[in-house]
């Protein structure tokens, strides 16, 4: 009577021990078409402020192919990190990078300090990419 009892015990206590693991949720309903217009909103956002990392700035004969090579060199040794080359009056520069914090742009600024010792950090407008 007792093994009984006791069978019968473990064998309710089984659905408590093990619960179950699909989770479903009741979303009010509009969300899923709130969340959507969210995502379109910010699909249209090209640019925010953010940082970016100022590797050189020249003018002068030869700056923009000077700048040019330099930001293939630096494309070879970091692929991952964008790089572009822009030219605001008389100046050619290279700027590096679409950090959205000063503290990321310090950190990739470590990592390439002693190749790019004129390097810094420079507020500046970067491509947003929605995740």
């Amino acid at each position: 009577m007792k093994t009984r009892t006791l069978f019968l015990l473990l064998l309710m206590s089984g659905g408590v021990a093990f619960p179950q693991l699909n989770i479903t949720y009741d979303l009010e309903k509009g969300i899923t078409e709130l969340l959507d217009l969210n995502q379109a909103a910010w699909e249209k956002v090209k640019k925010v402020d953010g940082y970016r990392i100022q590797i050189v700035s020249l003018s002068g004969t030869n700056s923009k192919m000077i700048v040019e090579k330099m930001q293939t060199e630096f494309d070879q040794k970091f692929p991952k990190i964008t790089s572009y080359v822009t030219y605001f009056e008389p100046n050619f520069r290279l700027r590096v990078g679409d950090f959205r914090t000063k503290l990321d742009a310090y950190r990739f600024y470590q990592e390439i300090n002693a190749a790019y010792p004129g390097a810094f950090i420079i507020r500046d407008k970067i491509e947003y990419l929605f995740r």
